[in-house]
């Protein structure tokens, strides 16, 4: 069995929490170098989880170390140029989201790993969630008939609100990144995924809070000047015969509504917080007098944390079986275009038609 050789780019609160303490459970893998542009961090990273290979840029990574995949878990505005450089030097990928700020960008990751002949797999992860994957069999088998909406709320108080972090969470609300490219990218995921490419978008938006404040980790105290973004969007998606609508940003401190619901002619399904029964489907079906709420059973259980690793493997188990990737590019390219024209349709006050698909 080939032991592939992961090259992880940025020592980020992600890296450290999920995929570094839990990448070594599968066998066929190893984490065989670390690279961020803080080498202290980076060394720290490489001697507490016993990474041989340690390097201040994905640059010297891939020159100096013998990996086959690229895990880009840096920056959001650093994500197109780690991404072009692994595929260009022929190595296998995954990025964390999103993949490019621009279509253009994702247009040419997507060739450039066909030119290359590797994977390119793109977070966020939902579309391997077995929740997610059950709803769309129930959808696709029309348990709730024909989906007339779907509703999705992710959302929080912001990076410095809720997180403890050891860097500076300022750039959060730089330009190229901001709360849409970090929360309102996982919620759009799920409601093209659940319901297919969208064909136009609207929105409203604003700047909720101009003044933060960082609560916990190393910077804790610290004010951060948060009025060059919008944090608060209200997303309105056409999907031709049924609707998309997403409340999404960094300005709800705690809520208790399901994350997705999928409004039916027959019914609803409701995804819920209880990892045991993570779906519950509400049935209208007269002619076997069923009317009301059931607990579907799923043919899969997932533990969290080391859910997010199962990206590696869907990732390895493509290349080694040549089948695509469960975390397809041109899904994300088609969430980028919806975030791109998002401003416009905030700002412009109008309904932007979407050109790409998946």
């Amino acid at each position: 069995m080939k032991t592939w050789k992961i090259g992880l780019a940025g020592c980020g609160g992600i890296a450290e929490a999920v995929y570094l303490p839990y990448i070594t459970r599968f066998p066929n893998m190893e984490m065989a170098a670390v690279c961020d542009i803080i080498p202290e961090r980076t060394k720290t990273y490489s001697e507490k989880y016993k990474v041989p290979n340690w390097y201040a840029s994905v640059e010297e990574m891939l020159d100096k170390c013998d990996i086959d995949i690229v895990m880009d878990t840096a920056t959001i505005q650093a994500h197109y140029d780690i991404n072009m450089a692994a595929l260009k030097a022929g190595k296998h990928l995954y990025s964390q989201k999103p993949v490019g700020l621009t279509v253009e960008q994702v247009t040419d990751m997507i060739n450039t790993a066909q030119s290359a002949g590797v994977k390119f797999s793109a977070s966020p992860i939902h579309m391997i969630r077995p929740d997610i994957r059950w709803a769309q069999h129930m959808i696709r088998d029309g348990a709730i008939g024909e989906v007339t909406m779907v509703r999705a709320s992710m959302a929080h108080g912001g990076p410095e609100y809720f997180q403890f972090r050891e860097v500076d969470p300022t750039w959060f609300f730089r330009p190229g990144a901001g709360a849409l490219y970090d929360m309102g990218v996982h919620a759009l995921h799920c409601v093209t995924g659940l319901l297919g490419p969208a064909k136009a978008v609207a929105c409203m938006s604003r700047v909720s809070e101009p003044r933060r404040t960082v609560r916990s980790g190393a910077f804790d105290g610290k004010p951060i000047d948060s009025d060059q973004l919008d944090d608060n969007y209200i997303i309105t998606l056409d999907f031709g015969r049924g609707m998309g609508l997403i409340d999404t940003g960094f300005c709800i401190k705690a809520y208790r509504t399901p994350s997705i619901e999928v409004y039916g002619t027959m019914g609803t399904i409701s995804f819920t917080d209880d990892r045991k029964n993570p779906l519950k489907v509400y049935a209208d079906i007269p002619e076997r007098g069923i009317r009301g709420w059931i607990d579907p059973m799923l043919m899969e259980r997932f533990d969290l944390d080391f859910f997010q690793c199962l990206c590696m493997k869907d990732l390895v188990d493509a290349i080694e079986q040549d089948r695509p990737v469960g975390l397809a590019p041109e899904h994300a390219r088609h969430v980028v275009e919806i975030m791109c024209k998002i401003p416009v349709a905030s700002q412009n006050h109008t309904l932007e038609t979407l050109e790409t698909t998946f």
